[in-house]
């Protein structure tokens, strides 16, 4: 049996369907892959760059206060870069853990900072991330004064 060129109305119901479902995968995945939303930046503690602090992306207006979007460790350098997984608006934060290696093994400790920096709702930044590269301005932050926690007082 010869098909028709015209689709029967079965398969263009499939069709539809299909790129319905393809159609809300491409949303809910918010930038569209593992490339889609890559973020750099830069974290300085006390105007120079630190290696080993976590930046933390959350979505703006997420009342979760979960990582939802990204998070990443700076290099050496300071340096980082992150997927983000979901464009617009991310506030950051950011922790510090003290590290000590025993026996080969790396053991990440209190955050330096106190948890200053980890309150999604007083960010250290808020910053608009859109499809594509993105560059952030560098991350500042202020150690606490030794012996001192930040946990009352953050600038």
């Amino acid at each position: 049996m010869k098909e028709s060129p015209l689709p029967t109305p079965r398969r263009w119901i499939r069709s539809a369907a299909t790129s319905v479902v393809a159609g809300l995968l491409v949303t809910a995945v918010g930038c569209g892959g593992p490339e889609s939303c890559l973020v750099s930046g830069k974290v300085l503690v006390d105007d120079r760059p630190a290696e080993g602090v976590y930046v933390v992306f959350h979505t703006a207006g997420d009342s979760t206060g979960l990582p939802d979007s990204g998070s990443a460790r700076s290099g050496d350098d300071g340096s980082f870069t992150v997927v983000v997984s979901t464009p617009g608006e991310s506030t950051v934060t950011a922790f510090w853990p003290t590290v000590t290696v025993k026996d080969q093994d790396t053991i990440e400790g209190v955050d330096r900072f106190g948890g200053a920096y980890r309150d999604p709702r007083r960010p250290v930044a808020t910053v608009t991330i859109h499809e594509g590269e993105n560059a952030v301005p560098p991350i500042k932050l202020t150690s606490p004064p030794r012996g001192k926690s930040r946990t009352s007082s953050r600038r």
